[in-house]
């Protein structure tokens, strides 16, 4: 009365998504490089002062094919010189300090990706704060803010890879192309809310010295002037699983009203290492 079969067992092959999670490839990011900008705060004076920051960055990236996130604080600090000639010479230097903390999540559009183009979508926060002395300004000379946004953020990557060794030549020079993994990358930022806490007027402090009024006069905003940042990235890995990126990053943003309106651009050149973090699972 019973019928007896055949049973074969084997390995599934299909992870589940804690296992994904925990073997997706995950990189610490130190960077270093310059940052040409310009700043103009019509709420102590009119001009614009331009300089050359240094850049410092550090993150924690998690990254493959399906999924993007990053953690990652910035720090800029360097001096913003305005000079005017015109028979009288006229100089001012503005001492600039800015901390940047960025959070991001970006997700494959699996529709429109494919082995070379990977296109993906998500949304990123960034806050900074930034410290400016000019002592030319004598008692409005120390002036700060704190800028929040909450943008859309999208992605465009474009994968190189040469997965054996290959033998080239270039003129009559012949050399031999290693195993190789290239990635171009695009990243822009539309901002969806700009929050912003900044003092009302000017800066002029008329307070006693035993107090310390950080944010008296300052006022909260939401949805305050507008601000776009993008990142133009070449990523190349290395044979031990490290990788090296070169970056260009743009960030640029108004806030404020005509008579305290503030303007803030940079143009970032970063060279960074990213340390792989888990070898051992791939």
């Amino acid at each position: 009365m019973l019928l007896q079969l055949p049973v074969f067992g084997q390995e599934s092959e299909q992870l589940s998504p804690k296992e994904i999670r925990h073997n997706r490839p995950k990189y610490i990011q130190a960077g270093l490089g310059l940052n040409r900008g310009s700043m103009r705060d019509f709420a102590t004076s009119p001009v614009t002062y331009k300089g050359v920051l240094m850049n410092y960055s550090l993150g924690r990236l998690k990254m493959d094919s399906a999924r993007e996130v990053k953690l990652s604080a910035r720090f800029n600090h360097g001096a913003y010189r305005y000079k005017k000639t015109e028979g009288i010479d006229v100089q001012s230097k503005s001492f600039q300090y800015v901390l940047y903390l960025n959070y991001y999540r970006l997700y494959r559009l699996k529709g429109i990706s494919n082995d070379k183009w990977n296109v993906k979508l998500g949304g990123m926060y960034d806050v900074n704060m930034d410290v400016r002395i000019n002592q030319d300004l004598m008692n409005a000379g120390i002036g700060y803010e704190v800028f929040n946004t909450f943008f859309l953020s999208g992605k465009v990557e474009r994968r190189f890879e040469r997965r054996e060794m290959e033998t080239k030549k270039f003129l009559f020079i012949k050399y031999k192309a290693k195993p190789m993994v290239t990635l171009f990358s695009y990243q822009l930022n539309l901002p969806v809310v700009n929050n912003t806490i900044r003092n009302g007027f000017s800066y002029i402090g008329n307070e006693s010295l035993n107090t310390i009024p950080l944010f008296k006069g300052y006022e909260a905003k939401s949805f305050s002037g507008v601000r776009f940042c993008s990142e133009l990235a070449y990523t190349r890995q290395m044979q031990n699983g490290n990788m090296y990126r070169v970056s260009y990053l743009w960030d640029a943003y108004a806030v404020g009203e005509s008579f305290n309106r503030f303007e803030m651009a940079n143009h970032i050149l970063e060279f960074s290492l990213l340390f792989h973090l888990n070898k051992n699972t791939q």
